[in-house]
C-alpha cells in the first residue's frame, strides 16, 4: 500500500473534492482519481459514494480514513528519526478562527516559513466549533481559536491570552440603547455565520434582556462586516484588535453596553497523546512567543 495513495485519500476528504485535492497536492485531477482507484482496489471496497453532486465517504471509507491518518502520522514519526538536528519537514495542517488568521497570525506564519521552509503548511479558516471537531477527527493537526465547549477529555488545550470583544458602529450611527431590557432596537446587527462565537454571545445577551433587533445582516467575511458597519448599515460585535486602525482614525467607534468589553480566551489545541512533530513543536513555540508577548 503506497503512502502517496493514502495522502491523496486524506487530501480529498480534507479539501472536499478531487479538484481541490489535486490543486493542493500539485497533481492533475486524473492523477487523484487514479490514486483513489488504486487504494479502493487494494482494499476491495469503495471509499466514496455520490450524494447528489457531492462525493461522501462510505462507512468503510470513514474507518479507512481514521486508519490512514494513523499510518501517515506514523510515517511522519519514522521519517523524523532520520532528521534529528535538521530543519522540520513534512506537512502541518492548522485550522484557525478567521479573526485570528486575518489580524494576528501574520508574524507567526512569517517566522514559521523562515524557520521551516521545507514544511508544507496548510492553513484553513474555520469556525471554532468546526476546529474542535477537525482536531478530534484528525482533519487538522493544530487548532487556534476561541473556546466553544472544546472537549478537554480529547483535546490538549493551551491558553494564548484573551481577546476583548466590543460593540462597534460608524461615527454617525444613531446610537440605540442596548442596555434597557424589554425593547425593540431600531438597528441592524451586521454579523457572520450562526455558529460564530461572537454572534452567539451577543444573541444570548439580547435574549436574556428581551431585546429585539430590526434586522440581522449575515455575512461570511469579517472584512466585509467591517466595511458595512463603517458605511453605517448597522453595528457589530468583534474583537477590538480587528478594528484597531479604524478605531484609531475615527472610522469606527465603540458602543457602550454591559456586554461590550467581555474577554474571550484564545486557545490552541491538538489531540491528547498525539506525537508532536518538529513542525508542530515549532509552530506552538511561535504561537506562545507572539501571542503571550502581545497580551
Amino acid at each position: 500500500m503506497e503512502l502517496k495513495n493514502l495522502l491523496t485519500f486524506q487530501a480529498v476528504v480534507d479539501q472536499g473534492s478531487y479538484q481541490k485535492a489535486a490543486q493542493a497536492l500539485g497533481y492533475t485531477q486524473s492523477t487523484v482519481t487514479v490514486h483513489i482507484q488504486r487504494l479502493e482496489e487494494e482494499l476491495g471496497v469503495p471509499l466514496f459514494q455520490k450524494s447528489g453532486r457531492r462525493m461522501v465517504l462510505t462507512q468503510t471509507g470513514e474507518q479507512a480514513l481514521s486508519q490512514a491518518r494513523e499510518l501517515l502520522l506514523a510515517a511522519d514519526r519514522l521519517s523524523a528519526l532520520g532528521r534529528n538536528g535538521t530543519a522540520p519537514a513534512g506537512t502541518l495542517r492548522v485550522d484557525m478562527a478567521e479573526t485570528l488568521l486575518c489580524y494576528r497570525m501574520q508574524p507567526v506564519i512569517r517566522a514559521f516559513r523562515e524557520q521551516a521552509p521545507q514544511v508544507r503548511l496548510i492553513i484553513r479558516s474555520c469556525n471554532c466549533r468546526q476546529i474542535s471537531e477537525n482536531i478530534r477527527t484528525g482533519a487538522c493537526d493544530l487548532g487556534v481559536g476561541y473556546d466553544m465547549d472544546w472537549d478537554r477529555e480529547v483535546l490538549e488545550i493551551e491558553p494564548l491570552g484573551e481577546a476583548e470583544i466590543i460593540l462597534l458602529a460608524a461615527p454617525d450611527f444613531a446610537y440605540p440603547d442596548l442596555s434597557t431590557p424589554g425593547q425593540r432596537i431600531p438597528a441592524s446587527l451586521v454579523t457572520d455565520e450562526p455558529d460564530s462565537i461572537f454572534r452567539r454571545q451577543l444573541e444570548q445577551y439580547f435574549q436574556e434582556r428581551s431585546l429585539v433587533l430590526d434586522d440581522t445582516i449575515e455575512l461570511w467575511s469579517i472584512e466585509t462586516i467591517k466595511r458595512c458597519v463603517m458605511s453605517d448599515l448597522g453595528f457589530t460585535f468583534l474583537p477590538r484588535f480587528v478594528a484597531a486602525p479604524e478605531l484609531a482614525d475615527g472610522r469606527l467607534r465603540e458602543l457602550s453596553a454591559p456586554i461590550s468589553g467581555i474577554r474571550d480566551p484564545i486557545l490552541c489545541a491538538h489531540r491528547k497523546k498525539r506525537w508532536a512533530s518538529p513542525a508542530m513543536a515549532l509552530f506552538l513555540e511561535l504561537l506562545r512567543k507572539n501571542f503571550l508577548r502581545e497580551d
